[in-house]
């Protein structure tokens, strides 16, 4: 065989196997294809899903202000995304994870499509825990707004038995013993909330309500349960006193927790949330430019 037909061998063998591989690339798009309207009919249903959640009106649900209607429709969109949205992902992702193309060429255009998925996974998971912290908060607002209200009626009935207590002079000795320590605890009390109020980080507050002020409330309590009173008003004022107390423990307990959900919401700025609602539903725009290109190439 001379040179020249060497040459015209190599170049026909080239040929042949490059014809060869555009068609198994031609062959793997068609049957990648098949398998991704499976994929892409699952997807659908979440997207459904997702706007369905009404996130564009979501922003005003989210304000100060927080109606017994717009609290029914924010547990409506954690229970949503917690019901159907998440097993619906999870449909969606199995599908996603079957798909095995057979050439490189596919898989690279494929691997933008898993890479878009993980973002849509990202974006349930951040919309999924700030919901379910923003209802949490609405519940230990309640909680706290709760307390505060039985400090106050507690508060009331002390000034009210307090009034009742006559001039039998044994009474009026045991008030003002009483009195001498409610006083004395009220005193330490205020220096003790001070820290509260001072910039300290959140775990450093947490711990201080841990701690230090829920012991020290209670040991207040203790004093109260050791003084010794026989009347009968004045026994209702201690009474009415440490009820004060404990509703205290309670409201820093609450406190507390939300303190930590603050803290959490904080990190997760709703907005940028919300406007990823828009970007995630273009995202697989460069995925179908990739794949359409792939396609062009191997006609």
């Amino acid at each position: 065989m001379n040179k020249n037909n060497i040459f015209v061998y190599i170049i026909m063998s080239i040929s042949v196997i490059l014809a060869s591989c555009g068609n198994k690339v031609s062959a793997d798009i068609n049957d990648y294809n098949v398998q991704m309207q499976d994929v892409q009919s699952e997807e659908k249903k979440l997207v459904n899903e997702i706007d369905k959640l009404g996130l564009d009106k979501a922003d005003q649900l989210l304000g100060a202000e927080v109606t017994e209607e717009k609290k029914k429709k924010l547990k409506s969109i954690e229970q949503s995304i917690e019901k159907k949205i998440k097993p619906q992902l999870e449909t969606y992702e199995k599908k996603v994870k079957k798909i095995k193309p057979e050439t490189s060429d596919v898989q690279e255009v494929h691997n933008i499509y898993k890479q878009n998925l993980s973002k849509k996974k990202q974006f349930i998971k951040n919309l999924d825990q700030y919901m379910k912290l923003f209802n949490q908060s609405i519940v230990t607002n309640e909680k706290i707004l709760k307390y505060t209200e039985v400090f106050e009626k507690n508060k009331s009935l002390s000034e009210k038995y307090a009034g009742k207590v006559g001039n039998d002079q044994k009474a009026i000795k045991e008030f003002e013993a009483l009195n001498k320590v409610i006083r004395e605890n009220s005193d330490a009390l205020k220096e003790k909330i001070e820290y509260l109020s001072n910039d300290k980080p959140v775990k450093a507050k947490q711990q201080y309500i841990e701690k230090t002020l829920i012991p020290f409330i209670q040991s207040n309590v203790d004093k109260l349960n050791r003084t010794k009173i026989t009347d009968k008003n004045v026994t209702a004022v201690r009474q009415a006193t440490i009820e004060i107390y404990y509703s205290l423990i309670n409201y820093y307990k609450e406190r507390k927790v939300a303190m930590d959900i603050e803290a959490k919401l904080q990190k997760m700025p709703i907005q940028d949330i919300l406007q990823n609602t828009k970007y995630i539903q273009t995202i697989d725009e460069k995925y179908y430019e990739a794949l359409r290109k792939l396609e062009e190439q191997n006609k």
